[in-house]
């Protein structure tokens, strides 16, 4: 799947939805590539009381469940459409599931598939 594909896979799962007063989901969307060359797809929850599960943490959920924990390449946009960088929760979530994610690369941008590694945005893991 080409980084233009992924996208297009993503902006597909956005489905923004209020369940409840305390419940909303899929305002954001993300596709990531397992080294076993799957593709996982997972949205965002988001919880009144401050709990919530970002898109890409979704989606390594639904990968880990498979059996992989390396991550090649990922894929996120919020319900504009515009790509989004993880936020810290999500960096070091992908940086614990294997050493090997530090190579993860995320679309910055689109046109030229510009990407950033995982070990650009977060150089100083906490565990060294």
């Amino acid at each position: 799947m080409t980084y233009k594909e992924m996208y297009e896979a993503a902006l597909k799962n956005l489905a923004p939805m209020k369940h409840s007063d305390d419940f909303s989901s899929g305002t954001v969307s993300a596709v990531i590539e397992g080294a076993n060359g799957k593709y996982y797809a997972g949205v965002n929850l988001d919880f009144s009381c401050g709990l919530g599960f970002c898109a890409e943490r979704s989606a390594a959920a639904a990968m880990v469940t498979d059996g992989e924990t390396v991550i090649r390449r990922v894929v996120c946009v919020n319900q504009s459409g515009e790509l989004w960088m993880p936020c810290g929760s999500c960096r070091e979530f992908i940086s614990l599931l294997s050493p090997k994610n530090k190579n993860t690369e995320f679309l910055q941008c689109l046109e030229g598939e510009k990407t950033v590694r995982l070990s650009a945005l977060l150089p100083s893991p906490w565990n060294g």
